[in-house]
């Protein structure tokens, strides 16, 4: 540092412990410009001031974010919360994946437990729906948010939830439309969230494991089905559950074509499943 509280860009980054790359890096997508470029030798010159940038931004880099919000960090007032709540939550997010992806190879050495099928007469239902529309491979972290929406809804309207479930196709594509549902203690309430599940012909079984393990529950369902599976498809979760992710048990129903009924099927509703 020279005697009015300059650095050349070696003796910076010394003091903030970063390569001199680094700096340059920094300064090439405009995070943290030198405060002085000599125009005759390009040396850039830092200021003491500069340095807790550097380690701020070293610091969101070491865990993975991106320069445009390192830019509303280094804002600073509400755009530097409103960035580092986001970042929290995204990291949230990671961590949710990585832990759902070491339960599923610890789950990969354990066979998921399918009940045998039943046929049924399900009879109509009222719940309250929160729509959706999700890539394939984001589906379980969609049901996970809107049994959070749905969660704060009825919580503001003094209700409690007594079984979580999902309204899905019966093909999956590489996207994904449907609902994520809530039956209240009570029933569903009147509002533009209400939806009926209509009653009919179904074929249903109960699934104990985790979510990545259903589909050998939907390869026992569809086999007792046969060609007159026409769905949609019903999932419904315990109601201590925070998504599908959940290890836990599964209740599971695939709405069949008329004729496949028998007098003796049990009357039942779609979630007394599990």
């Amino acid at each position: 540092m020279d005697d009015d509280g300059w650095f050349l860009i070696a003796e910076f980054a010394r003091r903030c412990r970063l390569p001199v790359s680094a700096l340059r890096y920094y300064d090439g997508v405009g995070l943290l410009r030198p405060a002085y470029v000599d125009p005759a030798t390009g040396y850039r010159r830092y200021r003491a001031e500069q340095l807790d940038d550097a380690v701020t931004i070293a610091r969101l880099r070491a865990v993975g974010t991106g320069p445009d919000v390192i830019a509303r960090v280094l804002a600073g007032g509400e755009a530097r919360e409103r960035a580092l709540a986001g970042e929290r939550r995204r990291l949230a997010g990671e961590i949710r994946r990585l832990t759902d992806g070491l339960a599923e190879l610890d789950d990969l050495g354990r066979a998921p437990v399918v009940g045998d099928p039943e046929r049924v007469l399900l009879e109509p239902e009222d719940v309250v729906a929160w729509p959706f529309t999700a890539a394939g491979d984001e589906l379980a972290g969609t049901i996970r948010r809107g049994v959070a929406t749905l969660r704060t809804r009825l919580r503001r309207r003094g209700r409690t939830v007594v079984r979580w479930g999902a309204v899905l196709p019966l093909d999956v594509g590489d996207t994904v439309s449907g609902h994520v549902i809530a039956r209240p203690d009570g029933g569903a309430p009147a509002g533009p969230d209400k939806l009926r599940l209509p009653g009919g012909e179904a074929i249903t079984v109960v699934h104990s494991g985790p979510r990545a393990s259903l589909a050998s529950a939907y390869r026992v369902l569809l086999d007792a089905a046969g060609p007159r599976a026409a769905g949609p498809v019903v999932e419904w979760y315990p109601v201590a559950a925070s998504g599908p992710s959940t290890p836990d048990v599964t209740g599971i129903a695939v709405r069949t074509r008329a004729g496949d009924h028998s007098s003796d099927s049990p009357r039942m509703n779609a979630s007394t499943l599990s």
